[in-house]
């Protein structure tokens, strides 16, 4: 099985625990791990692994102890644990920071600096930008490309981040190229960094309703009443838009501009079920 430190989300950590177990003829029940953490439910393990229960804060240890995890593994276990608890995107940034100094594992060392790409709208945005500009090495008419502008130190830290993360290359003529056209997110920590990057260039979106003339964006917005099932249908429309959006990318040519897109389908009215 894989270690531990492997693993950014501590319940398919578990559920490979599990499987493990079983596979080497030494089975591990959900029961028998729950009346060692001291749990009274017997099917609270089977939520825990489904992922629909977090395990509490104040059964950490006795799960470090029924699992026979070492000092250095009970440590980044909790954390996992704290990660998953911690409320609002401050304390969640804190305890992925801990995750990663601590912890100089393969997973919280391609997850920080996808943390950190994500940071920031306009690593994002020079990404793209690359797909059609000849940049070499003029950090400062780079960052004059962006709107609004940065300055060119950020350019610089974009370009230094992303030749890390292997996004992008540079020639024998020393200009710069992506190394792919499309990206796509993952795991925990790419969660984390994906939702303060939504919030980001949702920033951004409010900004725009000011700071250009009204042809040169597109804004609209739906207020509708919907089923479970028909908002589920909402959803997958969403996703095939997503899609399409994406092959008009992949495959357009002439390249000269980059463009944010951000579509929201949130709840407005409480639940059936939270209602009653």
């Amino acid at each position: 099985m894989k270690s531990i430190f492997e693993y950014a989300d501590y319940h398919l950590f578990l559920k490979d625990l599990f499987e493990t177990h079983a596979s080497n003829g030494f089975p591990l029940t959900y029961e028998e791990l729950g009346k060692r953490v001291g749990f009274t439910s017997k099917g609270f393990v089977t939520q825990i692994i489904q992922g629909k229960s977090r395990i509490p804060l104040r059964k950490i240890h006795k799960f470090g102890q029924a699992l026979s995890l070492s000092k250095k593994a009970l440590g980044y276990f909790e954390l996992l644990i704290q990660f998953e608890h911690a409320k609002g995107r401050e304390q969640k940034n804190r305890i992925f920071e801990r995750l990663s100094t601590r912890f100089k594992t393969p997973v919280t060392r391609i997850g920080q600096d996808k943390f950190d790409f994500y940071s920031t709208w306009y690593y994002s945005a020079i990404r793209s930008l690359l797909s059609y500009y000849p940049f070499k090495d003029n950090y400062t008419d780079l960052a004059r490309q962006l709107n609004p502008s940065i300055t060119s130190g950020q350019a610089r830290k974009a370009i230094g981040l992303m030749e890390r993360l292997s996004m992008i290359r540079k020639d024998e003529e020393g200009h710069y190229h992506l190394t792919d056209r499309m990206i796509t997110t993952g795991d925990n920590a790419g969660s984390l960094a994906l939702v303060n990057y939504q919030r980001v260039t949702m920033d951004l979106a409010k900004e725009a309703l000011d700071r250009f003339k009204k042809h040169e964006r597109s804004a609209s917005t739906l207020t509708l009443g919907l089923s479970e099932k028909g908002y589920a249908a909402l959803i997958q429309k969403v996703a095939e838009f997503r899609a399409d959006l994406m092959a008009i990318a992949r495959y357009d040519t002439h390249i000269d501009r980059v463009i944010q897109v951000n579509v929201h389908a949130f709840p407005m009215t409480k639940s059936p079920k939270e209602r009653s």
